[in-house]
């Protein structure tokens, strides 16, 4: 029983089956990821193992392929998370979105090395090839769950289908839902901004080649997966809460100190303390829409969260462009500065709705004793 204590959401079979695949897969993204980059970079794009191995890939190749994998992705990516709590007790719900994210930031690590080592040693053929054979990964563990009567459809509740028939509906009676999203903005929007001027960054701040600024970015993961790692057991403890608001207050003090320095180790410092505030402040969120939300809902909701999550990357990413080309990367830096306090005001309404909410409950309960 310790065993399975310490274990937490890895204890539950259906779960480490789950992360397993998503591991192998997101692996074989950022290798393609990396793979993709480089090729077109040097001088063309390969889509398909096939060509670029029959030296008949194109910059078309490329474009489709990455366009039909993210709509892939985008198709996939709601109703695997919004699977998550048919996985284990919602105890564990918490802990287990942060191994999930700790899975994207593994793979973000271990993907760009894979695919540097391939790009050296075997082409870019094999790369893709690679990244090809990682789909297996999830479509095994799905089968698994499928096999044992997990994560598919739930019994329908004809009430519960009718009050949320139109999620935009069910979201204006649910105000902190909204506050929620915000919050997922403010804190992903943040890391964004921080890829996009990393180049600028190391070269007119930093005075080094524009290659490290893959540092700065690998900075940023190795923060995260700290978060991680360090928010599991302050969650236990009972702070789940109150890691969101700290998150964010880290991932401002990051920005600050990114924007006054100009050495490489206090920047990539800076830089992983703003993504170990992303890893304290993101699993939460996204939990609290986890278990606070009707199965009936869930998975549309969390089409809402993607959006929040992913979809500020472009008008982050020309924001920050935009101010660090006209005004310098240390006014980009205090631009992103005032994501902060937008997220922490989302933060305490989402709270302060919850809590709202729960008052009635908590009222009935005590009458019918």
């Amino acid at each position: 029983m310790k065993m399975r204590s310490r274990l937490g959401p890895f204890a539950q079979s259906a779960f480490t089956v789950y992360w397993s695949g998503g591991l192998v897969s997101n692996i074989g993204t950022w290798l393609q990821n990396v793979a993709a980059s480089v090729f077109v970079y040097d001088r063309t794009g390969a889509a398909l193992a096939v060509v670029t191995i029959a030296g008949a890939a194109t910059e078309l190749h490329v474009m489709a392929t990455a366009f039909l994998l993210q709509v892939s992705w985008t198709l996939a990516k709601p109703s695997s998370s919004a699977m998550l709590p048919a996985l284990m007790p919602r105890a564990q719900l918490r802990e287990a979105v942060g191994l999930n994210t700790l899975q994207f930031m593994v793979a973000q690590l271990v993907g760009p090395v894979l695919a540097t080592i391939l790009l050296s040693t075997s082409g870019y053929g094999w790369a893709f090839s690679i990244n090809a054979l990682t789909f297996v990964g999830p479509i095994v563990a799905m089968a698994y769950l499928w096999s044992r009567g997990i994560g598919g459809r739930a019994p329908r509740d004809e009430g519960a289908a009718k009050e949320v028939q139109s999620v935009v509906a069910y979201v204006r009676t649910q105000p902190w839902i909204a506050w929620v999203l915000v919050g997922v903005v403010s804190t992903s929007a943040v890391l964004e901004m921080i890829r996009t001027i990393a180049p600028a960054l190391v070269t007119t701040r930093l005075g080094v080649p524009s290659s490290d600024a893959g540092l700065v970015v690998a900075a940023a993961s190795v923060g995260m997966v700290v978060g991680i790692l360090a928010s599991v057991p302050l969650g236990r403890r009972g702070y789940a809460r109150a890691l969101a608001p700290v998150g964010l207050v880290m991932q401002f003090a990051g920005l600050f100190a990114l924007g006054a320095t100009t050495d490489l180790v206090v920047a990539g410092t800076a830089v992983a303390l703003a993504g170990c505030g992303f890893s304290f402040c993101f699993p939460v969120l996204t939990s609290t829409i986890q278990t606070e939300v009707p199965d009936a809902v869930r998975g549309r909701l969390l089409a809402f969260h993607q959006m929040a999550h992913l979809g500020n990357r472009p008008f982050a990413a020309l924001a920050a462009g935009a101010i660090a080309a006209s005004f310098g990367v240390t006014a980009a830096c205090l631009g992103g500065m005032v994501l902060a306090p937008i997220g922490l005001v989302a933060v305490r309404a989402a709270w302060r709705g919850l809590d709202r909410q729960a008052e009635p409950v908590a009222a009935m309960a005590r009458t019918s004793v």
